[in-house]
């Protein structure tokens, strides 16, 4: 399973990337796209959406699972990956390349787990 090491993981298995000060691409991560299976569908909320912390943000389809995106702390969406309405199964193929979205967020990165943290909590 991969986990790249410069990036941050939350708990419901997505991934992030520092971009700049409060921006981060944000995806799922190999374990997550590994239970989910074959991607068919994945459904965002809109750009520009707030985001309170538990509230759901979108939806993954899967020939094994559905799985919703569940968003760790308040953000906004500011960009959507618009490639993966059309190739979906890229995320299958390369997780940690092909975000989902953009969102800008004021946490403390230090509130993210590491590669190590999230090492441990998927085994």
């Amino acid at each position: 399973m991969q986990i790249p090491k410069n990036f941050y993981y939350t708990r419901q298995h997505l991934w992030l990337q520092q971009i700049g000060m409060y921006d981060f691409y944000v995806g799922i991560t190999d374990f997550c796209q590994k239970e989910i299976g074959t991607i068919d569908l994945i459904e965002l909320t809109n750009k520009r959406s707030l985001l309170k912390k538990g509230s759901n943000w979108g939806t993954v389809y899967g020939i094994n699972d559905t799985f919703q995106l569940i968003a760790p702390f308040d953000c906004v969406i500011v960009a959507e990956n618009s490639v993966l309405q059309e190739f979906t199964a890229y995320v299958n193929t390369a997780p940690y390349k092909y975000w989902f979205a953009i969102i800008t967020t004021k946490i403390e990165t230090a509130s993210l787990l590491s590669c190590q943290d999230y090492t441990q909590f998927t085994q």
